[in-house]
């Protein structure tokens, strides 16, 4: 997972503070074939002040492997495992998490690691909710593709048991299909070892609800670029799901929903404006205001809670909108990095030093550099699309049933200003039931949660409110009754 959906904390106090700061331990998971492999990072200075760091895999006895080479530039971490003809790839996310990737021979896997205060002996993560088998229903990996046979997926299925009776009638289930949020995910939507799609799709098999999860492009079992895709190009991977659960006789092709989760619930509704083979859809902290306010608002959050005033940060955000600007349109990496160092010298001639003593730390050079480096994420075509879309225009061409949850505290998609927005949406709308609920306590990941910040995903033991759950498999059930 993009680990901080659409999130670019730009704050220079905040990204200095922290960013080479990677000595200590480490852990996390890498998954393999259904198993959780424990990994373990320890770094530490040499006698000269250079990072070194070893590696273990304690449960495949493997114990104090060197790390060839460690760089780290400003909050990117490339980590070479050379024993293994591999590297660890990642960016720092806070002081304490990295959300990166495994790379081993030509495969990859999602790890994100967390510094530990202790000796370095691994403790899994507690994760009562993750489902493990045996299961009371039915688990099926499958393998589809779209239409013109370019795309392959893998995902997975399940249903519950059929009766003698329910099989002598052929019987037709709800389906499901769950749209993963931002950032390369599995099919489980995996983060910090929570496994949310796979506790939705238990809860709902159970309730008797069929629910088809699919691995993301380049993850796991499908194939395509992820990286030179836009949220449009995963709007089509949906169709092809869709498409997909059409094609199984045990699925009822009039009651085929979707349930989307962070960019997930931006693209579902995309997908049901033009799909009118969607039945219903569910947004988990889905988007109702424009990509632009969205980034803006995770910008300036950090800083409102670091106590700085609504001048500084209004400041801030004129010179992040300037230099979003010339990343999205400068395609040139010379032009753009000239135009990135004329707008902050421009920006820096007219603040005062109580706003450049708040937000600089760093010379110049270093500021202007980081700058460069961090807004060449811009360049890109899934930014491009999401500062300029509006989730309202496909929310007001909606006709189908549509739930709206976000959690009360969550610092991604601040319920404040999105459920609102969604809800203003819908009535311009030609649907006739929709929903919007702020569930108090939940953040982002729809965790009960104390700090409520980001770090506090991987912290927490509990990988989804079940209340939560309970009002989608409810919302649901009514649903397909009427």
């Amino acid at each position: 997972m993009r680990i901080l959906l659409f999130t670019t904390v730009l704050l220079f106090n905040y990204m200095f503070s922290f960013c080479q700061n990677i000595t200590g331990n480490w852990q996390g998971n890498i998954e393999v074939n259904g198993q959780q492999i424990p990994i373990v990072f320890h770094f530490y200075k040499d006698s000269s002040g250079k990072t070194e760091g070893k590696w273990d895999s304690p449960t495949q006895n493997a114990k104090n492997l060197p790390c060839s080479d460690i760089l780290i530039k400003n909050d990117s971490v490339m980590i070479g495992l050379k024993i293994i003809s591999g590297f660890y790839e990642g960016k720092f996310i806070s002081a304490d998490s990295i959300a990166g990737m495994w790379h081993q021979g030509k495969g990859q896997l999602a790890l994100n690691i967390t510094k530990i205060s202790n000796d370095g002996a691994f403790e899994q993560p507690k994760r009562p909710q993750t489902p493990k088998p045996p299961f009371n229903y039915d688990v099926k990996d499958v393998i589809y593709s779209n239409t013109d046979n370019t795309m392959h997926y893998g995902a997975t299925f399940t249903k519950p048991f059929l009766s003698p009776k329910e099989s002598a009638i052929n019987k037709k289930y709800t389906a499901v299909l769950l749209i993963t949020g931002s950032g390369k995910q599995d099919r489980d939507e995996n983060i910090f070892d929570h496994k949310p799609f796979a506790v939705i799709a238990d809860y709902l098999t159970k309730r008797g609800i069929a629910v088809l999860r699919v691995d993301d492009r380049g993850m796991g079992q499908t194939t395509g670029d992820f990286d030179t895709s836009s949220s449009e190009d995963f709007a089509k991977d949906v169709e092809a799901g869709i498409k997909y659960l059409q094609s199984r006789k045990d699925v009822n092709s009039k009651h085929i929903g979707l349930i989307g989760h962070s960019e997930g619930g931006m693209i579902a509704p995309m997908v049901a404006a033009r799909d009118k083979d969607v039945a219903f859809v569910v947004m988990l902290a889905g988007t109702g205001v424009p990509g632009a306010t969205i980034n803006d608002y995770q910008n300036v959050l950090p800083m409102e809670n670091a106590g700085m005033n609504e001048v500084i940060i209004q400041k801030f955000i004129a010179l992040h909108h300037a230099l979003t600007d010339a990343a999205t349109f400068f395609v040139n990496t010379d032009d753009y990095k000239n135009e990135v160092s004329k707008i902050y010298y421009d920006w820096k001639k007219k603040q005062s030093p109580e706003t450049l003593d708040a937000l600089i730390k760093g010379t110049d050079e270093q500021v202007v550099s980081s700058l460069q480096n961090r807004y060449s994420s811009f360049h890109s075509k899934w930014w491009k699309f999401f500062l300029i879309h509006d989730p309202a225009k496909y929310l007001e061409k909606l006709s189908v049933p549509v739930l709206a949850l976000n959690g009360e505290k969550d610092i991604q998609v601040d319920p404040k200003i999105n459920l609102p927005a969604i809800e203003a949406a819908l009535k311009k709308s030609t649907s006739k039931k929709y929903k919007t609920v702020e569930l108090p306590g939940l953040n982002h990941l729809f965790q009960h949660c104390k700090k409520c910040t980001f770090e506090e995903y991987g912290e927490l033991e509990e990988t989804f409110a079940p209340e939560a759950l309970k009002i989608m498999g409810d919302w649901i059930e009514e649903v397909v009754k009427k």
